[in-house]
């Protein structure tokens, strides 16, 4: 048997262009949101950071006073 190879009908690509193009509006959206949940945490870490030194510097000014 003298089997073709498959090929789609005319049109077809057309017809799912809003869903490539949705699928790739949706990574953009997710790409923005994890950079975004990145430089948060950065963001936070530094807070923290800052807290715990500002925390151990006035401990060491309290033992300091005793």
């Amino acid at each position: 048997m003298d089997e073709k190879p498959y090929v789609p009908p005319a049109g077809m690509a057309e017809m799912f262009e809003w869903v490539t193009f949705t699928h790739l509006l949706l990574i953009l959206i997710l790409a923005a949101g994890a950079v975004a949940v990145i430089w948060w945490g950065r963001h936070l870490h530094r807070q923290w950071k800052e807290a715990r030194e500002e925390a151990m510097r006035a401990a060491a000014e309290r033992d300091a006073e005793n």
